[in-house]
This record gives structure tokens, sequence and C-alpha cells, in this order.
């Protein structure tokens, strides 16, 4: 009876331990470590790992982390915090809305949201880089990122 208890607990992520309710411990922080926090997407996917690549050739450490579980990982921790979302029916997600408010609208945090509208853009209430999920814009969007994050890292 008691390890029947003991599984249910665990399933509901209610015991400290348990994978479905554990907190992401993150070791690797400061000023020469990006944060990306995605979906793992297939799109999303190859756009990280073409960022990261790059990232480390320039020296610099990429910690990926799950967008669901962004409350955990500060944006003041890291050099730059890359946050990859999806448009929601003509809005702004409200995850990342949510995320960009808690985290005080820091500027090290860039925003990519994708749509099945190539046209959407995204001003407010943060500039975003936004695309269509196709293989064909992996290294447009990459390229963005990259560009930003460089702007971002060479003012720390």
């Amino acid at each position: 009876m008691k390890i029947h208890i003991v599984l249910m607990l665990c399933a509901l992520g209610i015991i400290g331990g348990c994978a479905a309710g554990k907190k992401p411990v993150q070791t690797l922080k400061g000023e020469k470590v990006v944060c990306i926090l995605t979906t793992g997407k297939q799109f999303k996917a190859a756009v990280v790992e073409q960022v990261s690549t790059s990232l480390a050739a320039k020296g610099y450490r990429v910690v990926t982390g799950s967008r669901t579980k962004a409350n955990n990982y500060k944006a003041s921790d890291y050099g730059a915090v890359v946050y990859l979302a999806e448009y929601w029916a003509m809005h702004v997600p409200f995850n990342a809305k949510r995320y960009y408010r808690r985290n005080n609208e820091a500027e090290n945090i860039i925003f990519v949201i994708t749509s099945g509208n190539p046209g959407v853009t995204i001003s407010e209430p943060f500039d975003a880089v936004t695309s269509a999920s196709t293989p064909a814009n992996v290294a447009r969007v990459s390229g963005e990122i990259l560009a930003r994050l460089e702007r971002i890292l060479d003012n720390k």
C-alpha cells in the first residue's frame, strides 16, 4: 500500500526528486553563457543547433532549457536569453509576455516567435524575430538571433 502512495505522489510531482515536479538545476551561469528556452520542435531545434554552434566558436557556453519551465531561468543570470515561442491566435504569446514582465523587461532577452503566417511582425511589448517554421528560414532566423546576441553580448 505504501509503495502505491509513493508512486502516485511521484507521478503527481509532489515528492521533491520526482521528474514531473523537479525544478531544473542550472549551475552554468554568467556573462559568457547564453540560455536558450525552447519547445524542441524540429524548426526550433535546427535554429538552436546553428546558434549554439556559432556561439561555441566565439567562446560562449550555451544552456538549453524547456520553455515550460522558463520561470526557473532568470535573465539576469545569463549574458543573454533566447526565448522561442509560437504565435497564438493573432496574439503575442502570453507566456512570452509573462516571462518578459517577470524579468523586469530585461534588454538581454531575445524573443523568437514562429507563426503559420509569414507576414506576422511583433514590436510590442518587445521586438521579436518572427518567422514561419519552415526549413528554408532556419539560416535567416539563426542569423538574426546571432546579430542580436552580438549587440547584447558586446555591451557586457
